[in-house]
């Protein structure tokens, strides 16, 4: 028998835990716009295609809140001001904040009404009462269109006429609005179980609010990927709580689709071995992650090409199975990381036909490459189902159906559902790793959600709070409020407050996912009848000086060791990075330069670089203003490929330059003329793709309590290839500190050895 390519695409829809606890309504309405837009939108599309087969993965905590604002128990805070007739100053705020948060060029631009609005954006946000009522009424009506489904908007009457009604919308527009998105909201489940009954649909799960099981198992699972990461000072470990997520998710699913769900997508492909076991008691037979994994338990990273194609496609496009506790666990497929985000993040920027034909080469070049049509290969294309399609055309329109017409009218590849190929087409025995190394989708490792300070101070406080809650279960086991006090727990242990602690991760709406975290661990101890830590009054983020940028919060004395990660010993430096770090809700390790740390005592300045690529491949130069009275140069050592991205106007008084290679870097005083006069080797540590150095404070010429600018260059023969910040020079304060850290907070109770905690086994609180 001759095999064509078998292809699974898994479409994962993700929203965060917008609830409020304290008022019952969605802080953002992003469930409620990505559902008119985007949930019910992808099964239409498919649907056109019988022989295109696909998997959807549903997180729990999604449906429910979908759910709600279809059925009309619940409403978010936009959705309720743009049915209001006025709005306070701080109301005009959030509406602004929130109502151009939708693709400028590809979507607003297209309506002349929303790009005026767009245009007179930034005279509104310094004085919101630049817009009248009717400027606001019309930007909250247009938002609200530009966030359904464009189908939707040219097909539908009612729709269509507002559209061409352009300006002027009234409540009862807005009020119209609202109940043609509640509509589509409520016809997304009937849609996914009538293609799932019909085959051409699997729908798998999530555990229920989206936690990274790894660490909910065990916070130390992070140093596995990443021996030298720092973790919370209070260790976090309630595999009880995993294997709750895990019952919650199956009965929501059986609740909507009438089925228990065969396949788990552990939220962000975060995996390890302790997970497989209870994955497998909870009766699951597939689960997916990433390549990296794969190449990380085979010991042999996967390489690619210069076509970013795999050299060694067998061993990735097959399914596997781990060796957990002298059993056999699930099936687990291994996404290609490079076609998946190829939709991601690539296409996009294509137009959609050329696209769908570049995804289809790839697909017939793997086959090509794998030279064996007797046995079944399987490819697996993993991703946010909902994220990128507003950056397409016509909300992705136009590649999906380039996609699936190639891919039907095609004999030599097939789609299928995950379970479809494990049950039907690939009945030989899975592939079997002897050990399933720990990380998730980003990187291979943790890092995107522990190991900051902020991370790592978030932990520490869902560590207390659990621990007070296990307390007063082994206390009063019937206490009333304990379910409920459970559910606000499961509730914090999502994964996306920790997602936007991270240095990497940046919105608007950074302070909000903030507080969220915190009023749902308060409102665990309201469950009980007490009253919160004081703690939990206070943000857990540390508010930045700047754009990307972070002050100092102590003195800083490291021993330059170049440590893959900066630790303890870096945590009061300020910090900087570049301003793409973050691309919202998708994140995609881009650009050279990770961030960089700049600490100082009362004798040292101290600097860290962290890279995401090979240290040794650029020369790498700081450099510094001068002391006054001194030589000044204006100009950097590298050149520019073109002579706009020079800075003008630049003072610079010393220079810390590595050469690619280099022992050592050399300390280097400016001479004027652009001219630079070498001063003394630097103290240094190196890393892979780390660079530590110091410089005496009194030769620079500064005292604390003074100010530093700093600019950062990497080249490569002398030709600038990134800078750091991205224009001008970056500015800090040498802050006078009262003493070397900053005091603790006062003494808490540890948390109890999980020995101690009551037997719950995988029953959860609901």
């Amino acid at each position: 028998m001759s095999h064509p390519l078998y292809l699974a695409i898994v479409w994962h829809m993700h929203q965060p835990y917008y609830r409020d606890p304290r008022t019952g309504e969605s802080s953002l309405p992003w469930v409620r716009l990505h559902t008119a837009k985007d949930y019910l939108h992808m099964v239409q599309v498919q649907a056109k295609y019988p022989k295109i087969h696909t998997t959807i993965n549903m997180v729990p905590a999604l449906t429910e809140q979908m759910q709600a604002w279809a059925e009309g128990r619940e409403t978010d805070r936009l959705a309720s001001l743009a049915e209001q007739t006025d709005w306070s100053t701080a109301e005009k705020r959030t509406i602004l904040n929130l109502a151009y948060s939708i693709d400028w060029d590809n979507v607003i631009r297209r309506y002349g009404r929303y790009a005026e609005l767009l245009d007179r954006r930034l005279l509104a946000l310094a004085d919101p009462d630049a817009f009248t009522a009717q400027d606001y009424r019309d930007l909250l009506a247009w938002f609200n269109l530009a966030w359904i489904d464009p189908n939707w908007l040219e097909q539908d009457a009612t729709l269509a006429a507002l559209i061409g009604k352009g300006r002027d919308f009234t409540l009862a527009d807005q009020q119209t609005i609202h109940a043609r998105q509640r509509e589509i909201a409520a016809a997304v489940l009937p849609r996914y179980r009538e293609l799932a009954q019909g085959g051409q649909l699997e729908i798998s799960t999530t555990p229920y609010y989206h936690p990274i099981l790894p660490l909910l198992v065990d916070t130390g699972a992070a140093r596995r990927p990443s021996p030298d990461l720092p973790l919370p000072a209070l260790r976090f470990a309630a595999p009880a709580d995993a294997a709750a997520q895990l019952q919650l998710a199956i009965e929501a699913h059986i609740r909507h689709f009438n089925t228990p769900p065969q396949g788990l997508w552990p939220p962000e492909g975060a995996v390890s071995p302790e997970i497989i076991p209870m994955i497998t008691a909870a009766g699951f037979q597939w689960l997916a992650t990433d390549e990296v994994i794969l190449g990380r338990s085979l010991g042999r990273p996967f390489e690619r090409d210069l076509k970013d194609l795999i050299t060694d496609p067998r061993a990735l496009y097959q399914p596997y199975r781990v060796l957990a506790e002298n059993e056999l666990g699930p099936s687990i497929i291994f996404r290609d990381h490079e076609l998946s985000d190829r939709i991601g993040f690539l296409y996009q920027k294509l137009p959609g036909a050329q696209a769908a034909e570049d995804l289809i080469y790839r697909l017939l070049e793997i086959q090509k490459r794998l030279d064996d049509p007797v046995n079944p290969y399987l490819i697996s294309i993993i991703l946010d189902g909902e994220n990128c399609w507003e950056h397409y055309e016509h909300n992705g329109d136009v590649f999906l159906n380039a996609l699936y017409g190639g891919l039907s009218q095609r004999e030599d590849i097939r789609t299928v559902t995950v379970s479809e190929y494990l049950t039907e087409v690939d009945r030989r025995p899975a592939g079997t790793l002897a050990k399933l190394a720990s990380g998730s989708w980003i990187g291979g490792d943790f890092t995107t959600w522990i190991g900051d300070p902020e991370h790592n101070r978030a932990w520490e406080t869902l560590a207390r709070t659990r621990a007070h809650l296990i307390r007063v279960e082994q206390a009063d086991p019937g206490h009333a409020g304990l379910s409920a006090a459970w559910q606000a727990l499961y509730a914090a242990e999502g994964s996306d407050w920790f997602w936007w602690y991270s240095h990497r991760n940046s919105s608007d709406q950074d302070a909000l996912f903030d507080r969220l975290y915190r009023d749902n661990l308060a409102a665990v101890y309201e469950a009980l009848g007490h009253e919160g830590p004081a703690a939990l009054t206070r943000p857990i983020a540390q508010a930045p000086a700047g754009p990307k940028e972070q002050a100092a919060v102590g003195y800083c004395s490291p021993q330059l060791t170049a440590a893959a990660y900066p630790g303890d010993a870096w945590a009061l430096a300020a910090t900087l990075q570049p301003a793409a770090a973050s691309m919202g809700a998708m994140q995609r390790a881009t650009g050279q330069i990770e961030r960089l740390f700049i600490g100082h005592d009362e004798r040292n300045l101290y600097l860290r670089l962290d890279l995401r690529d090979s240290l040794d491949r650029y020369e790498v130069a700081f450099y510094l203003s001068p002391t006054p009275g001194v030589p000044v140069n204006q100009r950097i050592r590298g050149r520019y490929s073109q002579s706009s991205q020079a800075i003008p106007g630049l003072a610079l008084g010393w220079l810390i330059e590595r050469r690619s290679g280099q022992p050592a870097p050399f300390l280097f005083r400016a001479a004027g003329h652009d001219q630079w006069q070498s001063v003394s080797p630097a103290p240094v540590a190196t890393g892979p793709q780390v660079l530590e150095v110091s410089a005496p404070l009194n030769v620079l010429g500064i005292a604390p309590g003074g100010d530093v600018s700093l600019l950062v260059t990497l080249a490569q023969r002398d030709q600038v290839v990134t800078q750091l910040p991205e224009r001008g020079m970056a500015t800090f304060t040498l802050e006078q500190f009262a003493s070397p850290a900053p005091p603790g907070p006062p003494a808490e109770p540890d948390v109890p050895p999980s020995s101690g905690e009551p037997s719950r086994g995988n029953a959860p609180h609901i």
